[in-house]
């Protein structure tokens, strides 16, 4: 079933749409959530709040696409939370022993997975949401740049800012 006839049967106060669209969208917010506040009870609290407030506001909804849409709604409230004086942190203990308590492979991807969040962590806001939505949630620049408020050039800059940062402090720590 596409978004908009989710979105249909929504308005239409069809319960199960609902369900059906947080089952579908929830991983990638949740997943974007954790790579821009780099701490998992945080990002549990803003993945809620975004689901909220699409409820609430899920008439007005206008975006061509759903996952858009709430990633714009995450977005704007991960900067609430830095604005409210919050800082982000490298690592989350309990992410930590989420990611670590897997066996074998498991562990070397868990420790790449917090070695590439420290490192994104260290980017700008707007750098490294550029980089977490073009890589991790593979979306457009067009994409990224409508939801961030720039132009496409400026989001391709950012993303090339972000991928030069890395690399220089991924061959730094190598040394």
């Amino acid at each position: 079933m596409s978004d908009n006839e989710l979105l249909s049967r929504l308005r239409d106060g069809d319960k199960e749409a609902l369900s059906i669209i947080i089952e579908r969208y929830y991983e990638v917010v949740f997943r974007f959530c954790i790579y821009m506040l780099q701490k998992e009870s945080d990002a549990y609290d803003i993945t809620q709040e975004t689901f909220l407030k699409f409820i609430k506001y899920n008439r007005s909804f206008t975006y061509i696409s759903l996952k858009g849409y709430l990633l714009t709604i995450a977005r704007n409230l991960c900067f609430d939370y830095f604005h409210k004086g919050k800082e982000a942190v490298l690592l989350n203990e309990n992410l930590e022993e989420t990611q670590l308590s897997d066996k074998g492979a498991g562990i070397l991807q868990a420790e790449n997975s917090l070695y590439l969040m420290g490192l994104l962590g260290e980017l700008s806001l707007e750098v490294r949401e550029t980089v977490v939505l073009r890589i991790y949630e593979e979306m457009k620049f067009k994409d990224i740049a409508s939801m961030m408020g720039c132009t496409t050039s400026t989001a391709k800059s950012r993303y090339r800012l972000g991928i030069q940062q890395l690399r220089k402090r991924i061959s730094n720590e190598k040394i």
